[in-house]
Formats: C-alpha cells, sequence, structure tokens
C-alpha cells in the first residue's frame, strides 16, 4: 500500500517512516507547505510530530487545505497532527499543567479500531506541552492515567484518528499495533 506522511518539520517523522516502510508499505514524505499537489493515490495518510501550535496558519501550513480535499481518506495524526486534526474538527487547544519531554505514561482506551489487540492500559511516550479540549466532533478514545488528558481519538465517521502520544518510540507499548492497526482500517 502507499502511504502518504506529511511531515511538521519533526525528527521523529523518520521513526515514523521506518516503522510504517518496515511493515511492506511503500512511503512518500512531504512537508506540511507542499501538497498542492499529493496526488490521490494515498488512501492513508498520517500527520506527524512537530513544533508550534496548529491554531497558527504558520505552523499548520496547508494542512486546512489538504483536510478539506481529503474525501474519504483515513487519516493518523500524531502529536502536533493529533492536535491539528482535533482543531480542524472544533476541538480547542490549551496549554497543558506541564511539558512532557520524553516520558513514559499510561494510557487507557476505549473501543476504536486503532486499539485492536492492544490491552486497555498500556505505556507510551509523550512530548508535548499543549493539549486538546473535547468537543462534539471528537470521540475521545485514550486518555492519560496520570493526568486525565486526552491521549487520542477519532471522529464519527471513523476515517480520522488522533493520538497525543508517539506510537513510533522505541519506548511504547503497541505502537507498531496500532500503526499497522489504522493501516488495516
Amino acid at each position: 500500500m502507499k502511504v502518504l506522511v506529511i511531515d511538521n518539520f519533526d525528527s521523529f517523522v523518520y521513526n515514523i517512516v521506518q516503522a510504517v516502510e518496515g511493515m511492506g508499505h511503500t512511503v512518500k514524505v512531504v512537508d506540511n507547505l507542499s501538497l498542492k499537489n499529493v496526488g490521490k493515490e494515498y488512501r492513508h495518510v498520517i500527520i506527524s510530530p512537530g513544533p508550534g501550535n496548529p491554531v497558527n496558519e504558520s505552523d499548520r501550513g496547508s494542512l486546512s487545505d489538504f483536510m478539506r480535499e481529503s474525501g474519504s481518506r483515513r487519516i493518523l495524526g500524531v502529536c502536533f497532527g493529533h492536535q491539528f486534526l482535533a482543531y480542524y474538527l472544533g476541538s480547542g487547544i490549551s496549554v497543558g499543567k506541564r511539558q512532557y519531554h520524553g516520558e513514559l505514561d499510561v494510557i487507557t482506551h476505549e473501543e476504536s479500531p486503532i486499539y485492536r489487540g492492544v490491552p486497555k492500559s498500556f505505556s507510551s511516550m509523550r512530548y508535548h506541552s499543549l493539549i486538546v479540549q473535547p468537543s462534539p466532533n471528537v470521540i475521545v478514545d485514550a486518555v492519560s492515567m496520570s493526568d486525565g488528558s486526552v491521549m487520542g481519538f477519532h471522529n464519527r465517521e471513523g476515517n480520522i484518528f488522533g493520538v497525543q502520544f508517539h506510537p513510533e518510540s522505541h519506548y511504547s507499548e503497541f505502537g507498531n499495533r496500532i500503526l499497522e492497526n489504522f493501516l488495516a482500517v
């Protein structure tokens, strides 16, 4: 399968690429400023982590335009990508009570296709200072056990998913399983 990875200028993007390629998929990486000529052949899209705040147009580049044209593509946002997708769907973004920079946390989840075969609670790595505020257009399906913040969501149509934690991190449990599940949606 061909998978598009949108790079938000973050070094973790290539960990995602390596994981997806290791599953036998072909990956094209395009930065968030160069999305105008992306073909429709990419049914699955992963929006990478990155610096900044998705509320700021300069940080999100052309992601909003891309989403308006995305149709029925399956889209997974990781960290900044998670925040952007939630913001795009109408959620607020705020500064959390503390910053996380490479800290392991326990995440608990509810039913969602991306958590199939993943224990109800698992450890994953967090790198962020912003958090998503729940809204009617996102179904929260994962939260942090330590602070209760939103760690995952999906939309009602079941084609947009977000994870605040980093499944591609070496220290995240079941990260490859979560990525595989997304690519099977």
